[in-house]
């Protein structure tokens, strides 16, 4: 399952556990800590840790969190500009802070799933054209 469905699903035992963890670590001093880990928590500190290996930039945050077009299109992988045009073709839902708009982390992530599978999709049927296709020579 990935982390952020595991995340998004925790129980109140496992966000009780979550805070106690994190007193644990707040409170830890130096460069080292032992902890106990037990149920849940044990499979998701388990994929993040995977994650951090495997990318080089990792980042966590609750996925209401809002964010600014920069910050969006950073994850998206695109301009500032384009996560405008995003906006305000809604693609992207978002919110005006005074002049500023916002969008919440959770739906930029729907949104690059999104345009993801799309751009799969696309590559797949390109792929496809091209076993078939013989162009027919010009005389």
């Amino acid at each position: 399952m990935p982390l952020a469905k595991v995340i998004e699903s925790l129980d109140e035992e496992t966000r009780q556990q979550a805070a106690r963890l994190h007193r644990e670590f707040e409170s830890a001093t130096g460069n080292s800590v032992t902890v106990r880990v037990e149920g849940p928590m044990i499979g998701i500190l388990r994929d993040a840790t995977a994650m951090m290996e495997k990318v080089a930039g990792f980042a966590m945050a609750a996925l209401a969190d809002e964010l600014t077009p920069e910050q969006a299109g950073k994850i998206l992988g695109i301009s500032r500009p384009l996560v405008v045009r995003r906006m305000d073709d809604g693609r992207l839902p978002f919110r005006y802070e005074g002049a500023h708009r916002r969008c919440k982390l959770v739906d930029v992530l729907k949104l690059k799933a999104a345009e993801e599978q799309q751009q799969n999709t696309l590559r797949e049927l390109a792929e496809m054209d091209e076993v078939d296709y013989q162009p027919t020579p010009r005389f």
